[in-house]
């Protein structure tokens, strides 16, 4: 793969890939094509559950997650296809998905801080959205 020099700030072998692992994903969830693109980090299964009711996915709710073991992501209009950790940054990857939604798992052994920014990247090397998490102990 290649590393974008406006996204990644340091050489390849200093990021650790963290492989995320698709749970459910809909392209076509909404009628709207909006450019609009949102980030979750989920910690907790209630804060995942609260928020898929909030948005009407309750179909989702029986996934199963360890979050002792691994952190969901949740985006909106847009599918994270890799991420990559440094420090006390995670660089998320992927491509476009107008009205689309997707969840995913990634492990948190790999992470050695405790606070985390998670930024998602377009291949354009635009910064589409971010989320902050003080990562909590199990």
């Amino acid at each position: 793969m290649y590393f974008d020099p406006a996204i990644f700030k340091h050489p390849a072998v200093e990021y650790i890939p963290l492989y995320p692992e698709t749970l459910a994903l809909d392209p076509y969830w909404t009628e709207s094509s909006t450019e609009r693109v949102s980030l979750y980090v989920f910690q907790e299964e209630e804060a995942l559950e609260e928020e898929l009711r909030r948005l009407g996915l309750t179909q989702l709710s029986e996934i199963q997650v360890n979050f002792a073991q691994d952190l969901v992501l949740f985006t909106l209009g847009y599918q994270v296809t890799s991420a990559y950790y440094r420090g006390y940054t995670t660089i998320l990857l992927g491509n476009p998905l107008p009205g689309g939604y997707h969840l995913s798992r990634i492990s948190r052994r790999y992470f050695y801080k405790d606070r985390i920014h998670f930024a998602l990247y377009s291949g354009q090397a635009e910064k589409l959205a971010w989320a902050n998490i003080v990562l909590k102990s199990f």
